[in-house]
């Protein structure tokens, strides 16, 4: 190749690349949650059949009304519901409280097993996904 051409490849490039529009600013990814249920009961069952397309969730649960002082037991497994299999353990927890647990496993559908004695158990379960978004910014707010 002569080196006039070369040149007028050169300076062909960079006129189309100087030509390329300029990229715009990356949008933030906002994270949003969808209800999947709740779920209450007392003693053990098997629970949900929840199809997930992320297989990301937010589960909170409670214990309440202990009939037995310090004999209450509660038990929450995230599983497979094809296979049977634990995908983890979300709570092991004895007498009262709450509690709040997150997993991030694949999309699939899934189930919950509760084994309980002696409390009443609620949960609930929120999807968690991501979504490409404008985010309001509001200035910083003035110093004094």
């Amino acid at each position: 190749m002569s080196f006039e051409k070369t040149v007028f490849v050169f300076l062909a490039t960079l006129v189309v690349a100087s030509c390329a529009p300029t990229p715009s600013e990356p949008q933030p990814i906002v994270p949003v949650t969808r209800l999947v249920g709740t779920w209450q009961g007392r003693d053990t069952a098997t629970v949900g059949d929840v199809p997930s397309e992320t297989g990301r969730f937010r589960i909170r649960w409670e214990t309440s009304n202990e009939t037995a002082p310090g004999a209450g037991t509660f038990k929450l497994t995230l599983r497979s519901a094809i296979s049977g299999r634990t995908i983890g353990i979300v709570a092991d927890h004895k007498g009262v409280g709450t509690g709040t647990a997150e997993f991030d496993d694949g999309p699939r559908t899934y189930d919950f097993l509760v084994e309980s004695a002696h409390v009443d158990w609620k949960f609930t379960v929120e999807e968690t996904t991501g979504e490409f978004g404008k985010t309001s910014r509001l200035p910083f707010p003035a110093t004094r």
